[in-house]
């Protein structure tokens, strides 16, 4: 009986060290493994006044790019990087021929939807990502007034409505020939180039110690997508590196030592 006792207890505990030594590769995930790039494009009038436009780009939801009627300029130094990039003005290029596209449906829209209300703003939101399971994927959604009323499967190009209120702004989506081409060749090509060329080009300047930017840092050590501006992301996602590192080796020995 205590022979049996005591092999039960050895197994309970490689079960157990086993249990701690998968934990941990899951947790010590590579961080860059999971990135998103996204960018709006948003119209809008209010009563008689002109029209507003605005393209806005973010990486990992940290903005990096924003365009008016007139230019684009890099925000940060996060955009002071990334300008640098070898598609930089290929991408400002295509973000405005994209807000004419929406200029263009946000004007079909204001004239055949009686029903909208002042303000009036059109908004539709484009992403692709990659993710740490190693494909990438796209999206891209159609707001009026603050509202989800459409999607794009950029795959096929078919346009789907939200609810069946949304079946008549399907309808004009649908006829929108440009608008739809656009957005998707630019979720399935572009932005996912753009983001591959961005994640090199970031990684290459972190490994570079005295051009380390911030920005750079915030992005690429955080474990949440979502950066608070105050906190330093980079020195608490190092303490949990380490923390994990000792885990993994303590658990490795006590497995060690009883597998002998």
């Amino acid at each position: 009986m205590a022979k049996n006792a005591a092999a039960v207890h050895r197994l309970s505990t490689k079960a157990l060290c086993f249990s701690v030594l998968l934990i941990c590769l899951i947790c010590l995930k590579s961080p860059t493994d999971a990135a998103s790039l996204c960018y709006s494009f948003t119209v809008g009038r209010s009563g008689s006044g002109l029209w507003s436009h605005k393209v806005q780009g973010q990486l990992d939801e940290k903005t990096f790019i924003t365009c008016d009627s007139n230019n684009c300029c890099a925000i940060g130094g996060l955009g002071e990087i990334l300008k640098t990039i070898q598609s930089w003005e290929t991408q400002v290029d295509t973000l405005k021929d994209g807000i004419n596209c929406v200029i263009d449906q946000a004007l079909l829209m204001k004239q055949e939807t009686d029903t909208t209300r002042e303000p009036f703003t059109v908004q539709v939101k484009q992403c692709c990502s990659h993710e740490a399971d190693g494909l990438s994927y796209a999206s891209c959604d159609l707001h009026l007034n603050g509202h989800k009323v459409g999607y794009l499967h950029p795959s096929t190009g078919k346009w789907t409505e939200v609810d069946p209120g949304s079946m008549r702004i399907k309808e004009m989506l649908e006829k929108n020939k440009d608008l739809t081409e656009f957005l998707s060749r630019t979720s399935q090509g572009d932005c996912k180039a753009w983001l591959k060329e961005m994640i090199k080009s970031l990684l290459e300047e972190k490994l570079e110690p005295t051009g380390l930017v911030k920005d750079t840092a915030d992005i690429f050590t955080s474990a949440s997508p979502t950066i608070a501006p105050d906190v330093d992301q980079s020195s608490s996602t190092t303490m949990e590196l380490n923390a994990f590192v000792l885990l993994f080796t303590l658990a490795l020995l006590v497995l060690l030592k009883y597998l002998q």
